[in-house]
């Protein structure tokens, strides 16, 4: 018997624009550089972070939930991210306002004392959970006006789907991600795809021979 493999559907990843990204991350900014109270300095700069890791690391909040203090390397200026399936990998921290962004939160957080070996706490000294990190996304998302049903997962959508636009290769966005098939990296080339049809459709000067 001839057995027929049908090609699984799937749904091409929501991302947000440049310019929404770059609309979130100057309102955190400027939320943390108008805050007085002890508070509201320690909440600023923890979510500045987050927020700033997520955009430039594309990790999965679960993964930035369960991070720890010896995870991070800010001399190396890499993290050790403990992925699904108890798999490991190390991501880079590229960007020098990132790295920075962590190094305030760290050195705040030290200072503070607290006994647990979590990277991301709230004001009680546990680490934040996946709901609570969402609810610093919301926060800052409805404040920035930008795609009012977008979720953090949006970041990390968009950081691959960038990655792969930008020129990166396939093979080095699935490690980057902890994919453990290419197959689930795939999805981003059909949005970079897109993007190149909707440049090709506008510039190519073939079209107007």
């Amino acid at each position: 018997k001839l057995k027929f493999r049908y090609k699984k559907e799937f749904k091409l990843p929501k991302t947000l624009s440049i310019d929404e990204v770059k609309r979130l991350i100057d309102t955190v900014n400027s939320l943390v550089s108008s805050n007085s109270s002890p508070f509201k300095i320690f909440e600023g700069t923890r979510d500045l972070a987050i927020i700033d890791i997520l955009i430039s690391t594309g990790i999965r909040i679960g993964e930035l939930s369960s991070m720890l203090l010896r995870d991070i390397d800010l001399q190396q200026r890499t993290i050790l991210i403990h992925g699904k399936g108890r798999k490991e990998r190390i991501v880079y921290i590229s960007s020098n306002e990132t790295i920075n962004n962590l190094k305030k939160w760290l050195n705040l957080r030290l200072n503070l004392n607290y006994v647990t070996n979590y990277a991301f706490i709230n004001r009680y000294g546990n680490n934040l959970s996946i709901h609570s990190i969402e609810d610093i996304y919301s926060k800052y998302r409805d404040l920035a006006k930008i795609n009012h049903s977008s979720t953090p997962h949006y970041l990390r959508h968009t950081f691959a789907t960038n990655l792969l636009a930008n020129g990166a290769d396939i093979r080095s966005v699935q490690e980057i991600l902890g994919h453990s098939s290419i197959s689930t990296t795939e999805i981003y080339t059909e949005v970079s795809y897109t993007r190149k049809q909707e440049v090709l459709t506008k510039f190519n000067f073939r079209n107007s021979l």
